[in-house]
């Protein structure tokens, strides 16, 4: 009696879903929006040079 599915087969099978899944989560606008990719202000890149704090906030005598 010969088996309906090999384990070969099976693996080769979830690898390849796998590979797909990735491909479209990489691909998606969800990811590059928490990469920072996705052309919008993010705090990552939305630093202001003049802060006095490392974090970007403003020096306290311009918090008027």
């Amino acid at each position: 009696m010969n088996r309906a599915y090999s384990r070969s087969r099976i693996l080769v099978m979830l690898g390849v879903i796998l590979v797909l899944i990735m491909a479209d989560h990489l691909r998606s606008p969800t990811f590059a929006f928490n990469s920072g990719q996705g052309n919008v202000q993010t705090a990552l890149n939305q630093k202001d040079e003049t802060a006095c704090a490392p974090c970007g906030a403003p020096c306290p005598s311009t918090r008027d």
